[in-house]
């Protein structure tokens, strides 16, 4: 543990969480092997979380178009928060420090307080909880409202993966084509939706895209080892199932996000967004639960 990190270790698993870096994951590795992209080297220290092994996007995920939505009489005007950007994107979470909540040797929760501001009017608190355990890691992340007033979110974590000799495979009914900026247009079954299903390289792809009916799990595939990545959606006590995906895969970067979702991206400006997936949060916190199991694929760990 250092003063920016801190370390889990338990099953297998070596985990590392910075707190101050947006309470990101910096490094999560099974028997030595990397199951997320490691921390690029001073990432953490700036504090970016862009650089880190995954960051939570809460009270909402993907971008918001010009900052601007109405929900029950109150109209947003939110900022940009990335250089280069016109869209405000993944919410709050990801560009402030957390507190512990609780930590013991193979568990840790971070909570956050957000009293309203103009990146997001109303009132909420969030909360990460990651646990190492036989059965995988998992990673809760989940937002209550605090406010009076009712208003929209969408959750999920932003892992990222190392591509190099990946295969990445996964079903789903459809995906959103996207205009320049990554926008949802359209909805289409195209032959990426078809390939997925079988298994595909993540070096032969070249998308950051919405996938809808994904059937809740995904299976990345290294030379050595794979993870299972699976996701559940809570809204209050109910468990409801995980059916949206964004998967990027930027070209040359050695890198890949695949990113279970509760909504689909830029929705919240829709005529119908709960249609999407968004939900309107009041006395019901809403939960998405994430959860990587790791197993062998060719030589196994002595």
């Amino acid at each position: 543990m250092t003063a920016e990190l801190i370390d889990l270790a338990a099953h297998g698993f070596q985990m590392a969480i910075a707190p101050s870096a947006g309470g990101g994951i910096a490094r999560l590795d099974w028997h030595g092997r990397p199951l997320l992209r490691p921390a690029v080297e001073g990432a953490v220290a700036a504090r970016d979380p862009l650089g880190l092994s995954s960051f939570p996007m809460t009270p909402y995920a993907s971008r918001i178009v010009d900052g601007r939505f109405e929900w029950e009489g109150v109209v947003t005007n939110i900022p940009p928060n990335m250089i280069g950007g016109s869209h405000p994107l993944h919410g709050i979470g990801w560009r402030v420090p957390w507190e512990v909540a609780s930590l013991g040797s193979d568990h840790i929760e971070l909570v956050l307080h957000h009293d309203g501001d103009m990146n997001w009017p109303w009132v909420f608190e969030t909360r990460q909880a990651f646990r190492l355990s036989a059965d995988g890691v998992e990673v809760r992340l989940s937002v209550q409202s605090k406010d009076d007033r009712p208003f929209p979110s969408s959750l999920g974590p932003h892992p990222y993966f190392l591509s190099a000799g990946a295969q990445i495979s996964f079903v789903a009914q459809a995906l959103w084509e996207i205009s320049g900026e990554a926008l949802p247009t359209q909805l289409v079954r195209t032959e990426v939706v078809e390939r997925l299903a079988e298994g595909v390289a993540a070096t032969d792809l070249n998308l950051d895209h919405s996938f809808e009916g994904w059937n809740g799990r995904a299976q990345i595939i290294w030379p050595e080892h794979g993870v299972d990545v699976t996701a559940q959606i809570l809204v209050g006590d109910t468990p409801e199932p995980c059916t949206r995906l964004q998967l990027y895969t930027p070209p040359g970067s050695g890198y890949f996000c695949l990113e279970p979702v509760t909504a689909r991206c830029v929705s919240f400006a829709e005529a119908d967004p709960c249609r999407l997936g968004v939900v309107e949060l009041t006395d019901k916190p809403l939960t998405i639960v994430t959860r990587f199991k790791p197993f062998w694929t060719g030589h196994q760990h002595a």
